[in-house]
Order: structure tokens, then sequence, then C-alpha cells
């Protein structure tokens, strides 16, 4: 009789790697890569631009559109263990730049998209 195991082995694998990163994976593995996260609803177009500029550059993102509190969508986003937090108001939206919270350091500062991709570029070239 011969035996394969391949889909309980691929689980086991799967299973090992989420215990091992507790859920919260490096860039180049996280389902979703960035969140973006507009303060206010004004900012909600921008938020989508910057979503499919990201998108273009082949990255996982989400936008968060809800009508809620900014606290309660960077809450969120670090209960889902998304890497990066885009953060964006009317200021960002007028500069054209975002700021970055990262997952385990919270707040990067503020950078344009560019600049952001060069940044982490070579975690970047892993998700392509």
């Amino acid at each position: 009789m011969v035996h394969r195991a391949l889909f309980g082995s691929i689980e086991r694998f799967f299973g090992v790697l989420i215990e091992h990163y507790a859920g919260a994976f490096p860039l180049w593995l996280a389902p979703v890569q960035a969140a973006v996260l507009p303060i206010t609803d004004r900012v909600n177009d921008y938020a989508e631009k910057v979503a499919a500029d990201l998108r273009s550059a082949g990255l996982r993102v989400e936008a968060n559109l809800k009508s809620e509190k900014i606290g309660a969508k960077i809450r969120d986003a670090q209960m889902q263990k998304v890497p990066f937090m885009l953060v964006l108001g009317d200021r960002e939206m007028e500069q054209g730049s975002v700021a970055v919270r990262e997952r385990s350091k919270g707040d990067i500062g503020v950078m344009s998209i560019p600049d952001l991709l060069r940044w982490r570029v070579s975690l970047f070239r892993c998700v392509r």
C-alpha cells in the first residue's frame, strides 16, 4: 500500500509557521502587508489612490474607509497584525505623503510613497 499525506504535511507546515510567528508574519509573508487608514472621510479618495499605487508596486494592501475613529482603525490593524499602517489626514493629502506606523515599532514618521518603497526595497522585492 502506498501512502501519501500530501495535504496533511502542508497543513502541519502552515500550523508550525503560524505558531512560530504567533500570527505576526514578516512583511513578505503577511496576507495584508499594509493598511491604509484615513483619519477623515475627506481623504478617502486619496486613501484609495495610495492603496492603488502600492498595489501597482506589487504589495498586498487594504484601505479601511469605514467611518470610525482613527484609534479604532489602528487597533483593528494591530489586532490583525498588519506589518505597516499608513495613516492619512488632510496634511498628508496636501503634501502627497503618508504617516507610517510599523506594527512592532510604532510611529516611524511621514514619508512620500516613493520614499516608503525605497525604505523597504529589499523586503518589497521579496513580494514580487
